[in-house]
């Protein structure tokens, strides 16, 4: 029970990091669309801190977490610029700190899936498999669009900054 607590409590901490630096890059983004997306992960974060929470007393209550499957609800977007407005790449050149905001997002949801991966695979209880496998679906579907909109603004953003890598 122990060490279901101190991963519940990880997590939760991981969703809460997350939260803060979502909410962070809705408040510092210029683009309309941008703030929007970031807005909408945070979100997503804080719900899933929630149902860490809610799994952590009932461990704390009963022994045990009840979670039974959920349906993940994904990020949608057909555009090639999922997070920001098409607007914002004409206006690459000065938008690093939403290139690092990617990037860095990318790193937090990377390593929360890892983090859930593991959990799962550790877990000899089904619920918490479930639970854990759950959030990594989430975090994918979070990480392809961090991706998706990276690639999308890589090449002009490298062309602008004066960038060119050896390929």
């Amino acid at each position: 029970m122990e060490k279901l607590l101190d991963i519940l409590s990880n997590a939760m901490q991981v969703e809460i990091d997350g939260y803060h630096f979502y909410k962070l890059a809705s408040e510092k983004t210029i683009d309309k669309k941008g703030k929007e997306v970031f807005s909408s992960l945070a979100e997503d974060e804080k719900k899933h801190y929630q149902i860490l929470k809610g799994q952590y007393e009932k461990v704390r209550k009963t022994g045990g977490i009840e979670f039974k499957d959920k349906k993940v609800e994904f990020f949608k977007s057909e555009s090639p610029s999922p997070i920001f407005s098409e607007d914002f790449k004409k206006r690459i050149k000065d938008m690093h700190f939403e290139m690092s905001a990617l990037s860095i997002g990318a790193l937090l949801e990377k390593n929360s899936i890892e983090f859930y991966r593991k959990s799962a695979e550790e877990s000899g209880d089904e619920e918490v498999k479930n639970l854990f496998s759950y959030l990594v679906q989430w975090e994918q579907e979070h990480l392809k669009a961090l991706i998706t909109q990276q690639q999308y603004l890589k090449e002009a953003y490298w062309q602008d900054a004066r960038f060119f890598p050896d390929i």
